[in-house]
């Protein structure tokens, strides 16, 4: 993010602004190329679509359009604060670290990140309203791999905190194996009436 000069900024809202009102689409492009460059996201996509026919709780919908209108969002928000370095990379790695649970379910891995960074810069960077300012390209382009290396350290992180408690879960159950065990043995050892 600090690699970004001010015209770089300024040329990231207004390319922005002019790819807005095309977001969706673009962003639903992306997601489709995605799913077909990897079927665990298709995957992903098709489970979220189908708990959301029984689902009620809006808040953790995952289906593509849900995502479509939150990435959406994300830029529209990541724009509004982009002279905030903090906060941009610490809105970045939050939603990488929220995705660090489908690594466990849905065996997503950092890879993903680096074929939708791939994908994204293809599809964003060749659009016609970046492509009108030379700027604009090399702005997305380092907006873009900031974002992806920001989102896989965020799913990185996230998803060894949860091998560790599970790897620790799965100790504390050796323990309380090797206890229940040594329980047995000492039972035995009082209910034989010879030695």
């Amino acid at each position: 993010m600090s690699a970004l000069s001010f015209s770089q900024k300024q040329a990231l809202t207004l390319s922005w602004r002019l790819l807005r009102p095309q977001a969706p689409a673009t962003f639903r492009k992306i997601l489709l190329e995605l799913e077909m460059a990897s079927p665990k996201v298709k995957q992903i996509f098709y489970k979220a679509a189908l708990v959301d026919a029984f689902n009620k709780d809006e808040e953790h919908v995952a289906t593509m359009d849900v995502h479509i209108k939150l990435i959406v969002k994300f830029f529209d928000d990541l724009l509004s604060v982009l002279d905030d370095e903090a906060e941009c990379v610490e809105r970045m790695k939050r939603i990488g670290s929220a995705h660090a649970i489908l690594a466990r379910s849905c065996a997503f891995s950092s890879d993903i990140w680096e074929q939708l960074g791939e994908i994204s810069l293809e599809r964003i960077c060749t659009h016609e309203s970046v492509q009108k300012t030379r700027e604009a390209g090399r702005a997305w382009r380092i907006l873009l791999a900031c974002l992806i290396d920001e989102l896989r350290t965020g799913f990185d992180g996230e998803a060894r905190m949860h091998r560790k408690s599970s790897s620790a879960e799965h100790l504390s159950g050796d323990e309380d194996i090797n206890t229940k065990l040594r329980q047995l043995r000492m039972d035995y050892d009082h209910t034989v009436p010879y030695k």
